[in-house]
């Protein structure tokens, strides 16, 4: 497919160039390019590259827009209406006529029918979305982006999808070469590409290989939706790393001296490896993971042979504990404590946590183990903000707890927040 084929029903009106009325000026084309290129980096690809039948300023502006935005939902087409003709993807009356062939089918043939079509629209979607991605990552500049994002949708797209788009991106770091007249003190064969955003998508180690050589200046990485066959995230580079709903395979450590900000949301290891986590200068650490997705557990301590060490957050300021089971005599909590020095606010959302005595109503339960345990949370509560979110009415009980056992913390310093 050309690039062309993609843009059908351009947006084009009738005596409109670059955005101006016939015989007015075309004070939009006559901007400078880097101006033009960052409205372009707010748009999808495909709607970037529609620019290009505005004017001749336009045409090849798309080549070099700094932020490329591939989106499968861009290429999603609805079932053709009762009194329509023919069908946005060209399909003719004889097409449709297909799929109405009798006026008197039952409800089962109407279902039949409806899937059908389902399938039909499904495969044209994706190689029509799978042509323009092609030809749009051979055509663009893409070694010069500073921001790429693939996403394809996991529902509509079919069962190989996510390995096809690995494919793409592969190809794209093998073959697309910066220009180096252009390197901006890059070391030759790099890009300069800082933000990448994936979702849908099958990565393994040799992706992982791949980004390390190519994208040696990547800041941002947000993985969404992916199906990871990954045993290890390192970077010397990377300050910032989302990980939303993924699926491991046998995740064992992610380690970054310059990673700021750590998001793990969802998501499983299905392997019986401990995940060791070593960011020692994360500032913002949000962990929202069931303990039984990942059957080998997590760490945040570096083991050196039968020794723990034990790292510190020197730069940690926020904390969210998301369903955390903080039955364990609270020691999860306190060695976030005792490891981030400067720690601001720490938000605890639908926690699990030690039960509480229903002989004296509000009162918890302390044993001589949490007792001792707890008493960390005095070494830095003094300006420390709490949060506590709950929505089965344990969160006063969890309230009373901190204040009882700890001097320092204030009681207006600890927010309670109810949800449905």
């Amino acid at each position: 497919m050309e690039l062309g084929d993609a843009f059908r029903k351009p947006a084009r009106a009738s005596g409109v160039v670059g955005g101006s009325s016939a015989g007015g000026p075309d004070r939009l084309s006559s901007q400078p390019d880097c101006l033009l290129h960052t409205i372009m980096s707010s748009l999808k690809a495909r709607q970037a590259v529609q620019t290009c039948v505005l004017s001749t300023r336009w045409r090849h502006l798309w080549r070099s827009v700094p932020c490329l935005d591939i989106d499968f939902d861009e290429f999603n087409k609805a079932p053709p209406s009762d009194d329509s003709s023919s069908s946005d993807d060209g399909t003719s009356d004889s097409d449709s006529d297909r799929w109405n062939d009798d006026p008197d089918d039952d409800d089962d043939d109407d279902d039949n029918i409806h899937n059908d079509w389902e399938h039909f629209t499904k495969y044209k979607d994706w190689e029509d979305f799978e042509d323009f991605a092609m030809t749009l990552i051979r055509r663009c500049n893409i070694a010069q982006l500073d921001s790429f994002r693939l996403h394809t949708d996991g529902s509509r797209a079919p069962e190989f999808g996510n390995r096809v788009a690995a494919g793409w991106l592969h190809r794209a770091m093998k073959y697309c070469t910066p220009d180096r007249a252009n390197q901006q003190g890059l070391s030759s064969g790099s890009w300069r590409l800082k933000r990448l955003h994936l979702c849908h998508v099958l990565l393994d180690d040799h992706f992982v290989k791949c980004v390390s050589s190519v994208c040696r200046s990547l800041e941002d990485l947000e993985l969404d939706n992916c199906s990871c066959e990954i045993q290890s995230i390192t970077s010397q580079s990377l300050k910032t790393l989302v990980l939303k709903r993924c699926g491991w395979r046998n995740l064992s450590e992610i380690i970054s001296p310059t990673l700021k900000t750590l998001v793990i949301d969802g998501g499983s290891n299905i392997g019986a490896c401990v995940l060791v986590i070593l960011a020692p200068s994360v500032v913002y650490l949000h962990l929202a993971m069931r303990v039984d997705y990942f059957s080998g557990g997590v760490s945040l301590n570096e083991v050196l042979g039968k020794e723990p060490k034990f790292q510190e957050f020197k730069n940690l300021r926020s904390l969210l504990l998301d369903r955390c089971d903080l039955s364990d005599d609270f020691k999860t909590l306190v060695f976030f404590l005792r490891s981030s020095p400067i720690l601001e606010k720490l938000t605890l959302r639908c926690c699990e946590f030690l039960k509480y005595s229903n002989k004296k109503k509000g009162t918890p339960i302390l044993n001589k183990t949490s007792s001792s345990e707890l008493r960390g949370l005095d070494l830095l509560c003094e300006n420390l903000k709490v949060e506590i979110i709950y929505n089965d009415g344990y969160g006063p009980h969890l309230m009373q707890l901190l204040l009882r056992i700890s001097v320092n913390l204030s009681k207006n310093n600890v927010k309670l927040t109810k949800v449905n």
